[in-house]
Parts: structure tokens; C-alpha cells; sequence
């Protein structure tokens, strides 16, 4: 998308299709906007006109039928609509998709937040795409490097405790991915208060988010995360999947990523929370040469996952809260 956007509408409501022009208009990104009332027309245009950005209404046609065909032969980004977000659960999310709840009455006011949606969210997709600059090619993390990443799970509790860290990690601290189980909606909120509160570079993930020196990525609630190679970097994918251990996103699928991409070139940590999420992948880190650490019973507010990490043999150090910064910083260097 770095040579712009080219969209497409598939929508037959005139007061939709209005809103998403008007809000579109002064983005010097857009290159063409396409507007057509069914799949079967939209058809026609994505190869022809080279569509790289999909905005479709959910409400006007068969969302069991169209997405997956479009998505199996074209690198597209989709931003779903409708009334309802039930329908949303059953198209694919594959780290490209978003979902924007439509407002049933298109008023000055609904208009304006959902266009605001609409534009923050190309704005973020753009951005994404933009070749990255000098000074952050430098912070990313290569796949044949030996930086040394940081993958923590932790639940109830972890919220203090991941803050607690923040406090006593220096700014250019190893770059960390985050498995923090939270409501839907709080991870973001949560990020972004971390980030204004500390020097850090500190978000919710998106896919194709890369690993940084000085950057934390905490995985968005309702999306497991994992590592992947973008690039010759790595990088971060959040997908839609089955729970694991009743939870979504999952620490043992962090885990087992960060265990297959980054092996003897990880830390690993488990903090305090409730149930044994995370055990399994921080044993598969601990195989693959990673060094891990685990939260103390005195500690934590529950002592489950760490608990369970450790019953499994999958900790190398079981340390107070109070001194997991300085022993991250110990195992993954500044």
C-alpha cells in the first residue's frame, strides 16, 4: 500500500457510501474509490483496478460466501460493517480485518464517529506500509540476530505487575511481546496509558507490528499473538482462533512461536495469574535454549501460572516481583 490506496465499496446504502467518501476526501493517500452494490460486480474490479482496501456491509449480502473466495486470491485489507458484530464471528480474520460497527441512523454526530473510525484505521494500515526509517531498521529485530527477545503471560494481577516492571526497565529495554489476559477493549486502553505514563515505546499489537529495541507489544484482547518473519525481521501476527485454556489471546501460543523463531535467543516470563496458561509454551521455550523466570508465590496476587510453569520444569529463576527488571535485563542484556 505504499503507492496508495485503491478502494472499494460493496454497499447498496447511499447514506454509508456517502459518509466513507465525504470522510475520505482530503486523504492524499486515495487514489480511487469504487463503489458497487454487489460481490459479483466487485468481482470485475479488484484485479483490473489493483484494490488493495475492501470496505464491505455485511448487512447487504451472504458473509459466509464472498470473504473467504476474495481473501484465498487477493492480498487485500478488509474493513467489515454492520449493524450487528455477531456477524462478524464468522468470516476470516486474518490479522488484516477489521470490524466498524455501523450506526443504525446516520446523524452528523454517528457519521463523524464512524468516518473518524474508518480514516484512523487507513491511516494506521498507510503507515504500516511506508518503508520504515533508518534509525528503526536499526532497533528492529533481525531473524538471524542475537538480540534477545522477552515474552511474558501473565493474568490476574499482571496488570501492576507489568507497570511495576515498566518502572524499573530502561527506556532502550530488549523488545517484549505481552500476553496480559484482560477484557475485550482494555488491552488498547491499558497500552496506551503504559505508554503515556513511561518512556517506552509501548502499544497494542497489530499484525505486522515489528520487535524493537525499547518497544513493548502487548497482544489486543479476543486475538491470540505470535511471531513471524516479515521481511527478514520479526514481527508480530494477532489472529482470531480457538480459546486455549478458556482464554484468547494465549501465553502458550506466544510462547511456542517465540520457542520456534527466536529459540536460545529469548527470555521468557511468567507472571502472576490464575489457571496454567503459558506452562507448555515456556517448557518449549526452556527446550528451544531460552532463559526463564518466574514469579514468586509471595509475590503474585495468584500464584497459578507461575505455579504451573514451575511444576513442569519450564523455570530456570523464581524471583520476587521486585527483582524480575534487573534479572531481565541480566539474561537479555541492554
Amino acid at each position: 500500500m505504499a503507492d496508495g490506496v485503491r478502494l472499494i465499496i460493496v454497499a447498496s446504502r447511499q447514506d454509508l457510501i456517502s459518509s466513507i467518501k465525504t470522510g475520505l476526501d482530503k486523504k492524499s493517500y486515495i487514489e480511487s474509490i469504487v463503489t458497487v452494490s454487489r460481490p459479483a460486480d466487485a468481482e470485475n474490479k479488484l484485479s483490473r483496478r489493483g484494490i488493495n482496501v475492501i470496505i464491505w456491509d455485511l448487512d447487504d449480502f451472504n458473509p459466509q460466501v464472498w470473504p473467504q473466495s476474495v481473501q484465498s486470491r487477493y492480498t487485500v485489507y478488509t474493513l467489515y460493517t454492520s449493524l450487528s458484530s455477531g456477524k462478524y464471528t464468522i468470516i476470516p480474520q486474518s490479522g488484516n480485518d477489521v470490524f466498524l460497527q455501523k450506526p443504525a441512523v446516520f446523524t452528523p454526530v454517528t457519521t463523524w464517529r464512524f468516518t473518524s473510525s474508518v480514516t484512523e484505521h487507513l491511516d494506521t494500515m498507510v503507515k504500516r506500509q511506508r518503508p520504515p526509517a533508518m534509525r528503526e531498521l536499526v532497533k528492529m529485530v533481525g531473524t538471524k540476530d542475537t538480540q534477545k527477545i522477552v515474552a511474558i503471560g501473565s493474568s490476574t494481577g499482571g496488570t501492576n505487575a507489568l507497570e511495576y516492571l515498566l518502572k524499573k526497565l530502561p527506556p532502550d529495554m530488549p523488545p517484549m511481546v505481552v500476553v496480559q489476559h484482560m477484557p475485550s477493549g482494555f488491552t488498547k486502553l491499558f497500552a496506551e496509558r503504559l505508554n503515556a505514563l513511561y518512556t517506552q515505546d509501548i502499544r497494542e499489537a497489530q499484525s505486522g507490528d515489528f520487535l524493537m529495541r525499547g518497544r513493548m507489544l502487548i497482544a489486543p484482547a479476543d486475538r491470540h499473538m505470535r511471531l513471524v518473519k516479515q521481511q527478514g525481521k520479526l514481527a508480530v501476527e494477532c489472529y482470531v482462533g480457538n480459546r486455549i485454556h478458556g482464554v484468547m489471546p494465549a501465553a502458550d501460543i506466544l510462547f511456542e512461536s517465540v520457542a520456534q523463531l527466536a529459540g536460545s535467543n529469548s527470555v521468557g516470563v511468567i507472571l502472576t495469574g490464575m489457571g496454567n496458561d503459558g506452562a507448555k509454551g515456556l517448557k518449549l521455550m526452556r527446550t528451544a535454549g531460552s532463559k526463564n523466570i518466574g514469579q514468586d508465590e509471595a509475590s503474585c496476587v495468584v500464584y497459578g501460572m507461575p505455579k504451573a510453569a514451575k511444576d513442569i520444569g519450564a523455570i530456570h529463576h523464581e524471583i520476587p516481583l521486585d527483582q524480575i527488571a534487573e534479572k531481565i535485563v541480566h539474561l537479555a542484556g541492554r
